[in-house]
């Protein structure tokens, strides 16, 4: 993500820009920052290899934990397009962590009827299928989480959790709140619907069958030093 001079990337009418330009211009103030230094910051997060700028902390009310605090590691990240990928954590310390409701804004949750399709590339939606399927060992995160503490989706919890035991377990003896649905919104009724709205062949083995591909890319481990495990 660079810049020519002073003109600002993103200035086209599509819906992908203006959203772009929407979360520049929430980052901006956020920071009492201009969006042309979150760029620059941004640019230098890129070329170092490191996480874009640090969000602010969740209140300990949505982590139930120390907010600052990773609570996960990467260990693979799956490419699905020249923007968007799949990253896979695993879980370092502190409880479970979801979204208390579906996601709105400039990107709304893709379990969301009224969600636009092609948001997120159908490649992703391949990529995180085995989620949803019998014997899921993963959990579908929220594409808003924030690097090293994801996020449960709230409306995968709520339509595509229901092969996950451990999940499951964690709904049923309360170690996991039940998100909320507000009135009026809709969701998909199978992650298979959600795909296929969004560019997923119907009969794609994906949405039947748990596939590792080729692109699954393991990671050396980045668990902290001083975790216990």
């Amino acid at each position: 993500m660079s810049t020519a001079g002073d003109a600002l990337p993103y200035s086209g009418d599509s819906v992908h820009d203006r959203r772009v330009r929407a979360r520049l211009a929430e980052l901006a103030a956020e920071r009492g920052l201009s969006v042309q230094a979150v760029l620059a910051q941004l640019n230098v997060e890129f070329a170092d290899g490191r996480p874009p700028v640090p969000q602010p902390a969740e209140p300990a009310a949505v982590t139930g934990a120390n907010p600052t605090a990773p609570r996960a590691w990467v260990i693979a990240r799956r490419r699905a397009d020249d923007e968007w990928g799949v990253t896979t954590y695993e879980a370092c310390a502190g409880p479970p962590a979801a979204r208390a409701r579906p996601c709105s804004g400039a990107e709304p949750c893709p379990w969301r009827r009224d969600a636009p399709p092609g948001q997120f590339p159908a490649e992703a939606y391949r990529h995180s299928a085995a989620t949803s399927l019998p014997g899921a060992d993963r959990r579908f995160g929220c594409h808003s989480g924030r690097p090293g503490q994801p996020q449960m989706c709230a409306g995968w919890l709520l339509r595509g959790a229901q092969h996950h035991a451990g999940v499951q377990r964690m709904l049923a003896d309360g170690t996991l709140a039940r998100p909320d649905l507000p009135a009026g919104m809709e969701l998909y009724d199978s992650y298979a619907a959600m795909a296929v709205a969004n560019g997923v062949a119907p009969d794609d083995p994906a949405l039947t069958t748990q596939l590792r591909g080729a692109d699954f890319v393991p990671l050396p481990s980045e668990q902290p030093k001083d975790d216990p495990r």
